[in-house]
């Protein structure tokens, strides 16, 4: 079970709500339809939200939490091919109408989410032009970040690989440090402990980071992004799109 928020005042879960980039452009009719039927959860690491293949029963727009999306050949490995934040939703599949989830989604950062039923999500995007026309655009977003991921963990070295994580993860949970263990950070990268470790200690030697037991804190965000691979920057390039503002993508 998740734990929700207690009885969460209207005032401070459209507060959290606007936190959530995606919730946060919404016109306000709009966003109070939403939060209608949403709740705000506690998110806590490592929880699975979803396993591959599984019925998804909500939707989560993460405030403070980081979700990871991990698809491998087996339920206990896999290697991770986006991550979820303050950005986006987890489980957008439901909201079109394919209420199965994609690989197995689970909490990377411990953090709050608004929490939406499914049925609720779909009929809303049915219902909602703006929902409809920032999802599909988020979606846009998301689908090259995978495509970039599944080209950096072929073509880029561990701290190249790491760094971008570690710089996503930063943008996402919206705070210099957060909880992050070396074997989790291993697993979602599909590399070996003690190999990660060496790029961790590459970064804590230049400055870019530190960190101890369960956690890590970005020191100097320049210089970490430094250490990163194109990928990063082309990522943020692809969510540029997802404001309704953009003049990039145009409304149906």
């Amino acid at each position: 079970m998740l734990k929700s928020v207690g009885a969460t005042p209207a005032k401070a879960l459209d507060a959290a709500a606007r936190r959530n980039r995606l919730l946060g452009q919404l016109p306000e009719q709009e966003l109070n339809t939403i939060l209608a039927g949403a709740s705000l959860v506690e998110l806590q690491q490592p929880r699975v939200l979803y396993r591959d293949f599984a019925r998804v029963p909500a939707v989560y727009f993460p405030v403070t939490a980081v979700v990871s999306l991990v698809v491998g050949a087996e339920e206990v490995s896999g290697v991770e091919i986006a991550t979820i934040g303050n950005e986006g939703v987890a489980g957008a599949g439901a909201v079109l109408g394919v209420p199965l989830s994609f690989g197995r989604t689970l909490v990377q950062v411990s953090g709050q989410a608004v929490a939406v039923g499914a049925r609720d999500a779909t009929r809303l995007l049915c219902e909602q032009p703006s929902v409809s026309n920032l999802i599909r655009r988020y979606l846009y977003a998301f689908i090259r970040e995978i495509a970039q991921a599944g080209a950096c963990n072929r073509l880029h070295t561990v701290e190249e690989r790491c760094a971008r994580l570690l710089l996503l993860t930063h943008d996402r949970a919206g705070t210099d440090q957060f909880a992050l263990t070396q074997e989790f950070l291993a697993a979602m990268m599909g590399s070996q402990r003690a190999t990660v470790n060496l790029a961790l200690a590459v970064l804590r030697n230049a400055g870019a980071i530190q960190y101890g037991y369960r956690t890590l804190k970005v020191l100097d965000r320049g210089e970490l992004e430094s250490f990163s691979c194109p990928c990063y920057s082309l990522i943020r390039k692809a969510f540029e799109v997802v404001r309704l503002d953009s003049p990039v993508a145009n409304n149906c």
